[in-house]
């Protein structure tokens, strides 16, 4: 028994729906996607993502890596146990076992790598111009520097440290190309040294973040109070939405300035710190924090 032609025509509308809607998704995805990395601050934080997943992955890839060869010589050493007529007994026998370079986890691991290293470059690259915007900080601090005393001495503070780390690492960098008579040892100290000053400016947030924690219940308790004092109703409710959206954001700054943190003592000292899977985890939660909050913006 065939359906009916009204069934096919239904059929074939829900498809299109279904179709119309997806593509519809696509198209926005797509449109964010696009404002998303229009900006450099935005792009930044977008390949700052990308790089440290990658990071991550291919940390992961050298553990399975890994796992496989222990596994292989186990195995291979099993079989000389239970072969012991094969090598005379005073024999030593050394093995040594790599990964094939034709194998497909040895293919993805390597390309991983060098992706994750290619964007850190492009990274570096685009900051170059950051002094730039250092300056323009700079000048907008000191045309209206902060109120607060602390936290004017802790800003001017954060300028020049952001100022030397920039400079070191556009030294650096350029160095590292080619375009100034660096050698190796030259460019891996201005490397560690910039980091140092990236330590700098993020210890100096925590004070900043601190401070401005004070500041934050000290305006919203003279603010209760000026209303109480004037006869006015107070609105709980709206002191209270008023408290959790800034004591939303202030944890959401302390959670990417804590993420940070080991990062930089890692890059600032002469050894490291912390393994790549380590270092990828704390750069994913700066990263993730930060592009969910421009995803949201540029809905």
């Amino acid at each position: 028994m065939s359906s009916s032609p009204k069934a096919h025509l239904s059929s074939l509308q829900r498809l299109a729906q279904v179709l119309s809607y997806y593509v519809s998704r696509t198209d926005s995805h797509i449109s964010r996607i696009n404002r998303l990395i229009s900006t450099t601050s935005t792009l930044d934080t977008t390949l700052l993502t990308v790089t440290y997943t990658l990071h991550l992955l291919h940390a992961l890839l050298k553990r399975v890596t890994t796992l496989r060869l222990s596994i292989a010589a186990k195995s291979l050493d099993n079989l000389l146990v239970q072969l012991p007529y094969v090598l005379p007994p005073s024999s030593t026998f050394f093995a040594t076992l790599t990964p094939s370079p034709t194998s497909r986890l040895f293919r993805l691991t390597s390309s991983t790598a060098a992706l994750a290293a290619l964007i850190d470059d492009v990274r570096i690259f685009l900051r170059l111009g950051g002094l730039l915007s250092i300056y323009t900080w700079g000048a907008s601090v000191y045309r209206s520097p902060p109120q607060d005393r602390i936290l004017r001495s802790i800003t001017w503070g954060q300028v020049g440290a952001c100022a030397l780390f920039q400079y070191l690492e556009n030294g650096a960098y350029l160095g590292s190309k080619g375009v100034f008579a660096f050698g190796n040892e030259k460019v891996s100290k201005w490397y560690v040294w910039s980091s140092r000053f990236w330590m700098a400016h993020v210890v100096l947030e925590f004070g900043r973040l601190a401070r401005q924690w004070s500041i934050n219940r000290e305006e919203i308790g003279s603010k209760d109070l000026g209303s109480e004092k004037q006869g006015g109703e107070i609105d709980h409710g709206q002191i209270l939405v008023r408290r959790e959206e800034k004591d939303r954001e202030w944890w959401k700054q302390v959670y990417v300035n804590a993420a940070w943190f080991p990062v930089t003592v890692h890059y600032g000292s002469e050894s490291g710190l912390v393994g790549e899977a380590q270092l990828a985890l704390l750069g994913l939660v700066a990263g993730v924090l930060g592009i969910r909050d421009a995803w949201r913006a540029i809905g």
